[in-house]
């Protein structure tokens, strides 16, 4: 017997696929302006690369009301598995910095990687920090 997601799941499925779906159709009409030749000038070249973090921000307020729609112990979950996602990326991200100071051997890397990498490890986190509790 499978049992269906419950009303607040779906409801976060739906918002989050549409702002994930504008997030991709932002993202492509953005590049193939700013690439191609017909904007011009800086000020709107920046506007038009930062335009896909407003669908972005609709999945941000996706999160936001699903999470506040949980139980206490799933967002205390969803809470520490945050924290520690943040901290670990914030403080690799310190210690990369001094080493890339003292040295020509590490790469710079973008900004572009720490919205993913606090994704990614908050995923990680919420594993061990449910296994815990388990």
């Amino acid at each position: 017997m499978t049992s269906s997601p419950n009303p607040h799941a779906r409801r976060y499925m739906l918002h989050m696929f549409l702002a994930m779906a504008g997030y991709c159709a932002v993202l492509f009409a953005s590049l193939t302006l700013i690439r191609g030749d017909a904007v011009d000038a800086d000020w709107l070249r920046i506007i038009i690369a930062i335009s896909p973090v407003i669908p972005a921000l609709y999945g941000l307020h996706a999160m936001i009301v699903f999470v506040r729609s949980m139980d206490e112990f799933n967002r205390a979950v969803i809470a520490e598995a945050t924290m520690i996602s943040a901290g670990a990326v914030a403080f690799l991200s310190f210690a990369y910095a001094f080493a890339q100071q003292a040295s020509d051997l590490l790469p710079e890397i973008g900004l572009i990687w720490v919205l993913p990498a606090i994704v990614g490890g908050q995923g990680l986190a919420a594993c061990f920090v449910r296994r815990r509790y388990a």
